[in-house]
């Protein structure tokens, strides 16, 4: 019973990928805030890739067990958020 739970615990860690985030979090980010500040909001985020000059900051998160997924990305340039997407309110 004990291997049994253990095996069901390691199953639901590993259905969740991502760095999890509220949207509720994500909606206060705005243009001119520094990389630390966004970090400090939101957490790591779950992948950073660049584009030209700029780079995407993209936190996204989904659980396998429901099939539950979100996503956001921001773009920062010089170490400041020059674009910030718009989550509608029924987004949680």
């Amino acid at each position: 019973m004990k291997a049994l739970l253990t095996i069901l615990f390691a199953l639901s860690v590993l259905a969740c990928a991502g760095s999890p985030f509220k949207f509720e979090n994500a909606r206060q980010v705005h243009v001119g805030m520094s990389k630390e500040d966004l970090t400090n909001l939101l957490g790591k985020p779950y992948m950073v890739t660049t584009r030209g000059q700029d780079q995407i900051w993209i936190w996204s998160h989904a659980n396998g067990m429901t099939g539950a997924a979100k996503s956001v990305s921001y773009v920062i340039r010089d170490g400041k958020v020059i674009s910030v997407p718009t989550i509608p309110d029924s987004f949680e």
